[in-house]
């Protein structure tokens, strides 16, 4: 799926309308250069999984954890941001293994950067900055 957005707010609500289709388990890797705008997706995630509090990037700390209830079930969001990292031996404390499991869902900013080690069963999001405002998103699941 592809779509064009016209703002920040358009680019969380495409965000939004796909954290509703989210189950257990599922990790949405996020690929797009510097300011294409995956922090905004992932607050837009956040929402629409129904987290009030603040989403801040976790640049400086790998990764921010916020419990939710999918369907009357206690599950973790994970959001992990691997831009301070150049390769896996950097993220191997951050307990990935632990993290990709059935009791959270996961949101990873800089997905290339572990490529390699991630899922297999995965949803790809990759935002293209096309001018200041607008962005083309590309959703596939693999």
């Amino acid at each position: 799926m592809e779509i064009k957005t016209n703002s920040p707010s358009q680019t969380q609500k495409v965000a939004e309308k796909l954290a509703k289709s989210l189950k257990k388990g599922d990790v949405v890797a996020l690929f797009g250069d510097l300011g294409a705008g995956k922090t905004i997706f992932v607050k837009g995630l956040a929402r629409g999984l129904g987290i009030k509090k603040r989403i801040l990037s976790p640049s400086f700390v790998f990764v921010r954890s916020y419990p939710i209830d999918l369907k009357n079930r206690k599950l973790t969001f994970h959001h992990i941001d691997l831009y301070r990292g150049k390769d896996f031996k950097d993220f191997e404390s951050l307990g990935l293994n632990e993290i990709f499991s059935n009791d959270s869902i996961v949101a990873l900013e800089w997905a290339d950067r572990i490529k390699d080690y991630l899922p297999e069963k995965r949803i790809d999001v990759t935002i293209k900055a096309i001018d200041d405002k607008i962005r083309k998103i590309t959703i596939k699941r693999s």
